[in-house]
């Protein structure tokens, strides 16, 4: 499936978590040494992805499940995998996360082109100081590219799939039609449908080609990829 929807793009909304964000390789290695693991930066990455694609096989947010798979993946005994599910529950929902490569560029040349970006995530109350802090993104252009808003589950009081996280993106970008706009994340259950819900083209952002629906939305390996295909689409008119 084509990555840019016909329609053309008036606005990008990214998620945070996978596409901005990643579970930190050297929290994964402090957490996990306990269960007898010591995993590459690549191994912590991969095996976010393939959490990630549990979320979708169950369809639901079965966190200890998921947990599980990111056990298994990143190579936990499977002994050891029950003694992994807190561990691996610190590292994402106490730790700091770490930026994506490439991710912070990508909003910046988006910004530069004059694109609107806003932030939608589902997250615990801190992503917006976590984006400053890291620099990837800012409302006042503090740090890196500048955001319209960046919208955090936990302070808006919902979360996607529900497609009314969206509305308060789409009312920071001033409105904009939601059929010209991308919304980039990581999940099926999350991102896509939520975003297919809100009438935005969803972008799943699948490194390791683990989504087996690759007619049904569209893919891309990276912010970076999808900012790139842009940039030329943007040039070419």
């Amino acid at each position: 499936m084509q990555l840019l929807p016909a329609a053309g793009v008036d606005a990008v909304l990214v998620d945070a978590g996978g596409v901005l964000l990643v579970p930190d390789a050297d929290a994964v290695r402090r957490e996990l040494a306990a269960v007898g693991v010591a995993p590459d930066d690549e191994a912590c990455l991969r095996a976010h992805f393939v959490s990630m694609r549990e979320v979708d096989i169950i369809g639901a947010p079965d966190w200890p499940a998921v947990d599980r798979r990111f056990a298994r993946a990143i190579g936990v005994d499977e002994a050891r995998v029950e003694e992994a599910v807190p561990l691996i529950d610190t590292i994402y929902m106490r730790d700091r996360w770490a930026p994506v490569e490439g991710a912070a560029e990508a909003l910046v040349a988006l910004q530069q082109a004059g694109v609107p970006i806003a932030v939608v995530s589902n997250a615990g109350g801190t992503m917006e100081d976590q984006l400053l802090q890291h620099e990837i993104c800012s409302v006042d252009g503090r740090a890196a590219a500048q955001v319209a808003i960046v919208v955090d589950s936990h302070v808006v009081g919902v979360e996607k799939p529900d497609p009314r996280i969206f509305s308060f993106a789409l009312d920071a970008l001033g409105g904009p039609a939601p059929e010209r706009c991308i919304y980039v994340g990581d999940t099926v259950h999350f991102d896509v449908h939520g975003a297919r819900a809100a009438g935005l083209w969803p972008v799943h952002i699948d490194p390791y080609d683990l989504c087996p629906e690759r007619t049904d939305h569209a893919h891309a390996p990276s912010l970076s990829a999808v900012a790139d295909e842009l940039l030329v689409h943007l040039e070419s008119k």
